[in-house]
């Protein structure tokens, strides 16, 4: 019987690496929930904890692996509260109780409430989680596919406005600003950005950025492609300054963006988005999605008891 050891993660490149194999594997099984795919583990090392200590990834993230250094099983929190996700390789189902447990045992120790979400089309991990005692908890998340090949990039930019690359423009503080503004996130750093820009799938052609007449940034997106299928890509993010809204910056961006990617091979890309009614939604159904997947979340409530699944 193959041994499997569990570990707590360290940040450390080859682990990275480890953790990154399993997620790419995932996404050659259609069928399989992937809400926490390669740019999500990319986007929470290099973003949103680019400048966190190993203390919080060994509290955050926990991998099983087999006696080869084969790692098929995670339970990881994006943002290190009340968040969390469990991915298990499909040849190691059994694995998925004992990742819960650490998860709820462990990771969630003295949470009064846990939630994580799922595609809707993996039905079989859905009914883990509610035989685990989780209810469902609401609609989370939408994730929309665009095909590439035809598509009508074209696009009007008004004269004030000019679209560059991030290289082009060069100017952090700005770019620093506008996130602060666009997503009301105070605690952007540029630090933050720079290491997102270090990660392995940046490429900075497809890093644009939209500035106005004093030269000021006022919209940007990032486009990345799939690091395990070149002719899949998706844009992650986008933000317009809420001073320059309603005036075609996201078409512009998002458009132009496609049409780099298209250049680049790709024949289909994504963009997620928050449910419903979050008013983005709006502008990324007027691009003229093929498909739609729907994330749903579902939630464990922890005040009266430790469940331990079987």
């Amino acid at each position: 019987m193959m041994k499997i050891t569990d570990f707590s993660f360290t940040n450390s490149d080859a682990e990275y690496a480890r953790l990154k194999a399993l997620l790419l594997e995932i996404e050659n099984y259609p069928d399989l929930d992937n809400r926490w795919d390669p740019g999500s583990l990319d986007w929470w090392r290099y973003n949103y904890h680019a400048e966190k200590g190993v203390d919080f990834f060994r509290s955050n993230a926990h991998y099983w692996q087999t006696e080869t250094g084969r790692v098929v099983g995670l339970c990881i929190s994006e943002y290190g509260q009340d968040d969390f996700f469990v991915v298990v390789h499909p040849a190691f189902r059994s694995l998925f109780p004992d990742v819960l447990r650490w998860g709820l045992d462990v990771w969630a120790r003295g949470k009064k409430k846990v939630h994580t979400a799922v595609f809707t089309h993996d039905q079989q991990k859905i009914a883990q989680f509610l035989a685990a005692g989780f209810y469902e908890d609401g609609h989370e998340a939408n994730v929309r596919t665009y095909a590439l090949r035809p598509y009508d990039f074209s696009y009007n930019l008004k004269p004030a406005f000019k679209l560059l690359t991030f290289a082009e423009y060069g100017n952090y503080e700005s770019r620093v600003k506008l996130v602060h503004n666009a997503f009301n996130n105070p605690n952007y750093s540029e630090a933050r950005l720079r290491s997102l820009q270090s990660s392995p799938s940046y490429q900075p052609e497809l890093d644009l950025v939209i500035v106005n007449a004093q030269g000021e940034s006022v919209a940007y997106c990032m486009g990345w492609v799939e690091e395990n299928d070149p002719a899949a890509g998706y844009i992650e993010p986008m933000g317009v300054h809420s001073a320059y809204r309603r005036n075609g910056l996201g078409t512009a961006l998002a458009k132009e963006c496609f049409k780099r990617l298209s250049n680049l091979g790709v024949e289909r890309a994504t963009i997620a988005s928050h449910a419903e009614p979050e008013i983005s939604n709006f502008l990324y159904e007027s691009l003229r999605p093929t498909s739609v997947k729907r994330v749903y979340r579902y939630a464990l409530c922890l005040e009266d008891s430790r469940l331990t699944p079987d």
